[in-house]
Formats: C-alpha cells, sequence, structure tokens
C-alpha cells in the first residue's frame, strides 16, 4: 500500500519497472501516429516519445531548449533563424538527422491533399499560407531551407515572438523521407509508414508494438543523440477510457501513470494516499464547441442563450471535485501574462439567456428543437453532457440529445461539421494567447464549428503584426471579446491536471502544458 497499490507484492508495474519501462493510461488508441495529421492530446504524449523537434521544451521551465538543433541564431530583427543541427542526432535506423529532415516535412504538411489541420502554425513563415491555400503551388517556395546536412533557415514573414516555442509542437518534428516514399506518403494521408516495424523515427524511443484496443508500445532508440539522458527503455500506453478500470488498473498494480483520476475517489486518495495524486494548474479549457453553420445554431442569440444557462460551479463541485476553475473566457488566466477584462467576460444569467432565445424566436425553447450533445467516450464526458442537458430544460425548456461516439468516430464527426453542439478542449500548444485564440480564425483547420468573423480575423492579424507585447495583448483582448459576444464556443471549466502516479516515477516533472519528454525520468529502487 506503500506505492498505491494492492494485490500481489510483485505487480506488472514493478516487473516493468525493473525492466524500465514506464506503463502509462492513455484514454484512447490514437487516431494517427503521423506527426502532421494527429489532433489529441493522447497521440501527441506517445509522439512526444518518437520524435524530437529542432527544439524542447524543458520539462521544469517549458522554455525551449536544444534538441535535434544544438544551436540557433536569431537574426534580421527575429525574421531569421539560422538552426545548426546536433551531428549526434540519428533516425532510429542509424542515419543522421539532417536539415533537409525538416524542410521535407513541413512542405508535406502544408500540402492542402495532406490536410494538416494544425498547418496554420506554419503561418509566421514566409510563404506558408500561401501554399497552404493553393495560392502557392511550388513548395519550395517556403521560408525554410537546408544549407548542407548541417544547416537550416527558417525566413518568417514577420517577427513572431513564441516561434520557438511553436517549434515543440508534433506538426514541426522531422519525417525521414525514404520511410515515407517506400510507403508512398510523401504527398498522400496514407499511413502503412507509422506501423511497427516500418517507422523510423529521432525521438528517445521506436515503435515496437502497437495493438489496437489493447497498448502502443515504444523502445529505446538505440541511436538517440542523448543516451545519457535516457533512463527508462521504453514506454506502453494503454487505451483505458474508463476512469473506474483505470483507476483499478494503478491500484492493482498496472499503471505508473493514470491519464485522470475518478471524482469519486479523489478526496479518498488525497487523505490516505496523498503521495499518489498529483493537481496541478494546466493551461486547457473544456468547452462545449457550436456548428455556427448548423441551424439553429447560427442564431449567435441561440449560443449565448445556451452559455448563459450553465451552472458551470455546480458541474465542478458536483462532478468533477478536482480543483478545476469556472471558464467564462475561452483563454485561461494568466496565459503568457495576457488577461480579458472582466466586462468582456461571458455572463451566467438564466433571465437575460430566456429573453435571448425569445428574441432569437424561440420562447420557452418552443419550436428549437432538441439539440444534440456529441462527446467521445468517457465516464467524465457523460455526466457532465447530462448535467447541461438538464440545465437547458430546467432554465430554457430546451431538450438535448446525447451522442456518445468513439474517439476515431468523433474525431471524424467534428472534421466533417456532422454536429450541432461537440464536447471539446484546447490545451495551448505554447503558453501564449495565440494558441487559444487561433484555432478560431476563418482560416483554421481547427475550426470546425465553421465561426468566421472578418473582424475577429482582422484583430488576430493585427496583434501578429504588433511587436510590443502589451499593445499585443490589447488587439488580442479585442478579438475575445468579439469571440465571446458571438459565443463561438461555451467555455465551460478551466483544466487542473489531476492524476495518479506511482512515487517510484523520478522526474515526471508538472507544468503548465503537461509536455514530457521521458528525458530524465527514471524509477526509484523498490521499498523493501
Amino acid at each position: 500500500m506503500a506505492l498505491c497499490a494492492c494485490g500481489p507484492s510483485r505487480t506488472p508495474a514493478d516487473i516493468a519497472a525493473e525492466k524500465g519501462i514506464l506503463l502509462i493510461g492513455n484514454a484512447a488508441d490514437p487516431a494517427t501516429l503521423d506527426p502532421a495529421l494527429a489532433t489529441g492530446f493522447g497521440e501527441f504524449k506517445i509522439l512526444s516519445g518518437l520524435f524530437e523537434g529542432l527544439v524542447g521544451a524543458n520539462p521544469e521551465t517549458l522554455e525551449p531548449e536544444p534538441a535535434a538543433a544544438k544551436s540557433w541564431e536569431i537574426l534580421d530583427g527575429g525574421k531569421k533563424y539560422v538552426f545548426h543541427m546536433d551531428e549526434r542526432a540519428k533516425w532510429s535506423d542509424g542515419s543522421r538527422v539532417e536539415a533537409g529532415d525538416f524542410v521535407f516535412a513541413w512542405r508535406r504538411a502544408l500540402l492542402p491533399q495532406i490536410g494538416c489541420e494544425y498547418a496554420s502554425l506554419f503561418a509566421p513563415i514566409k510563404n506558408a499560407e500561401k501554399i497552404r491555400s493553393g495560392e502557392e503551388k511550388d513548395v519550395s517556395k517556403l521560408g525554410a531551407r537546408a544549407e548542407g546536412a548541417g544547416t537550416l533557415v527558417v525566413e518568417l514573414e514577420r517577427p513572431a515572438p513564441h516561434f520557438l516555442s511553436m517549434l515543440c509542437h508534433s506538426a514541426f518534428f522531422p519525417l525521414h523521407r525514404k520511410s515515407l516514399e517506400k510507403f508512398g506518403a510523401q504527398s498522400a494521408r496514407k499511413s502503412e509508414w507509422t506501423r511497427p516495424g516500418n517507422m523510423v523515427s529521432n525521438g528517445p524511443f521506436k515503435l515496437a508494438a502497437w495493438s489496437i484496443n489493447d497498448r502502443v508500445s515504444l523502445r529505446r532508440n538505440p541511436h538517440y543523440r542523448a543516451p545519457e539522458r535516457l533512463f527508462l527503455n521504453g514506454a506502453d500506453f494503454f487505451p483505458i477510457s474508463n476512469i473506474n478500470t483505470e483507476d483499478r488498473a494503478f491500484r492493482t498494480g498496472r499503471l505508473h501513470i493514470t491519464e485522470s483520476v475518478s471524482p469519486a475517489r479523489i478526496g479518498y486518495t488525497r487523505k490516505n494516499f496523498p503521495q499518489c495524486l498529483r493537481s496541478h494548474p494546466w493551461l486547457g479549457v473544456y468547452y462545449y464547441l457550436a456548428n455556427s453553420a448548423r441551424p439553429p445554431l447560427d442564431n449567435p442569440l441561440v449560443r449565448k442563450a445556451l452559455a448563459m444557462a450553465i451552472d458551470r460551479r455546480a458541474i465542478i463541485d458536483g462532478i468533477l471535485k478536482g480543483g478545476q476553475a469556472p471558464a467564462l473566457s475561452f483563454v485561461p488566466p494568466g496565459c503568457g501574462g495576457y488577461s480579458l477584462p472582466e466586462k468582456s467576460k461571458m455572463r451566467e444569467d438564466i433571465a437575460l439567456a430566456r429573453r435571448l432565445l425569445a428574441e432569437a424566436g424561440y420562447p420557452g425553447g418552443k419550436g428549437l428543437g432538441k439539440i444534440p450533445i456529441t462527446y467521445n467516450t468517457s465516464e467524465q464526458h457523460k455526466p457532465i453532457a447530462e448535467a447541461v442537458a438538464n440545465m437547458w430544460r430546467e432554465n430554457l425548456g430546451v431538450d438535448a440529445e446525447l451522442y456518445n461516439l468513439s474517439w476515431p468516430a468523433y474525431l471524424a464527426a467534428r472534421r466533417s461539421g456532422d454536429f450541432a453542439v461537440a464536447r471539446s478542449s484546447w490545451v495551448a500548444d505554447f503558453a501564449a494567447p495565440e494558441s487559444f485564440l487561433g484555432v478560431f480564425a476563418s482560416s483554421s483547420g481547427l475550426n470546425h464549428g465553421k465561426f468566421s468573423d472578418p473582424e475577429y480575423d482582422k484583430l488576430l492579424e493585427e496583434a501578429a503584426e504588433t511587436p510590443d507585447k502589451s499593445a499585443r495583448n490589447a488587439k488580442l483582448a479585442e478579438a475575445e471579446a468579439r469571440l465571446l459576444g458571438e459565443a463561438a464556443m461555451i467555455p465551460i471549466y478551466f483544466y487542473s491536471r489531476v492524476y495518479l502516479i506511482s512515487p517510484r516515477v523520478l522526474g515526471w516533472e508538472a507544468n503548465a502544458l503537461d509536455f514530457h519528454n521521458f528525458l530524465g525520468v527514471k524509477f526509484a529502487p523498490p521499498e523493501k
């Protein structure tokens, strides 16, 4: 019980620890392991073990630090970056990681037929937006070029204050060109190259096994550039969507780290096994995405009424119980020094919500029809959806239908627009408000709700062209005020990262992005 587990004295987690294998709960099977196509947090956790970008994020401070690039220079007032590759950086087949591997990967991510949803992250790079939109057909015009194997030169349209931090995202990871060409994936959405035995990666691990509904297994990359910082021999990720099942797996010694914690057990664990409960701030927001292109959600008055009729504190205190905070804005407070004025935030106001619904032509909810709420399988998403449905019924007379989909089916529904209201979340790719607000730009591939407001887009563009941080944040606050005023989404709560972790796991640092590159992580010796 000292390690929060009960049962046999030598558990699967103990055996795995002896072998240097970390056992991690991961909520769902990855939809893909293609860095250009991955969109979920679960995929990013796995990809962070398989691949490594030009720079990494320090697990404690999140400040950029050398990775595949050993150093860099920032020139021309921030419009030019010159990266010098680490000669030790190798692919898992032993070949050298070269500057051209990044150029190849970035050009591929921008191809319209690839459909990279994070392609908008490349916007600061010269000609990236023209290539992404199809206006420029020649991908060689992208402002990224290799000067020999060891130097990568990146030219920007304008200075981008968060550019180095953005490079930690999986969309910027390099790709092994020969592997993709072998399976015809260099310019197509083909997945054979991502299978065990086919994938060649440059991170601390390589892909050893991927069994649907069982696990994804990573094992040590013998050619990794920094073996002195890698103490683990691998990691196994288990797709356990039921939080109670995951809780039992941890307590019976089958996991070292969980994805979440059953709210019903938080109090008990905090009292009896505090050394196993990890809780810390997380730059993320849980929200309901409204399909702005689908009646009646195309009417902002309806969206605002639905948003105002939710008691967020009741959801947190009655269901979650993990230190979350009610969200009346989209960007979490304190993100990169940004702050939204109180007057611009959403309100919880049932009386006003009823008036807005009546003004939209649906007094007392009459004529509105049932509002479908789509969510992916999870023991937490279901009770939240039920609570929201009850609040809409009691406060507005609006009925809702709940649709529970598997992770792949949920992603497909979002991308195709086959939803009215969809359970959503966003965790920052880098610690700045732009990481949140860019999601709802008209041109964003992540804008699944099809919200479009030229003035909002204009404000984001003006903010990007504003070098002064204070003035830039003021522009971003104007943009967020418009976003909330139109109720493009319904924010519900700001995340607190809550999970279980074995005290034997050392070096798994808490940080606001919950970013982990597995370096420095190791196991303490077993208690005797």
